[in-house]
């Protein structure tokens, strides 16, 4: 029995015998370069499965804050005006996947006609603090591959 039935632990223990029960058993080089490969991509998805949904909603809050300062100085973008209102309409403090992935989606598309606001605009702060996410989205991802690339796949 699972002490700490999370998927994370979950996937974790089917990494361990993969790597331990599994792995050791194979002879043939394909199969051997398949199971590591499978069992890097279980690792990833634990790392994800762990903060995905904290990560979306600390992202999300970020992007919003960021949209409105674009919005503030560039107050007649008709793509920003639009997608603002719809990002903010999405289900907020749910804790399903689902509506933080829709909340996460919608503030994109926000995110998105602000980077463009803020390139026309040609305000360098607000071009900075738009780069500024992208990075910050960017580590994220680095942080859940940890080094993985599908290269060959």
């Amino acid at each position: 029995m699972l002490s700490r039935p999370t998927t994370e632990q979950i996937l974790l223990d089917c990494c361990r015998e993969l790597m331990t029960g599994v792995l050791p058993a194979l002879t043939d080089e394909t199969a051997i370069v398949r199971v590591v490969m499978v069992e890097t991509v279980m690792r990833n998805m634990a790392v994800r499965s762990a903060h995905e949904i904290a990560w979306m909603h600390e992202e999300i809050a970020a992007i919003e804050g960021y949209c409105r300062s674009v919005a503030a100085v560039v107050p007649d973008n008709s793509e920003l005006t639009e997608a603002l209102p719809a990002a903010g309409a999405a289900p907020a403090r749910s804790l399903h996947l689902d509506d933080v992935v829709e909340a996460y989606v919608r503030a994109g598309r926000a995110f998105s006609a602000a980077l463009e606001a803020a390139v026309a605009s040609g305000d360098q702060d607000l071009m900075k603090r738009g780069e500024a996410l992208l990075d910050s989205r960017a580590d994220i991802e680095t942080e859940v591959m940890a080094g993985w690339s599908p290269t060959g796949r």
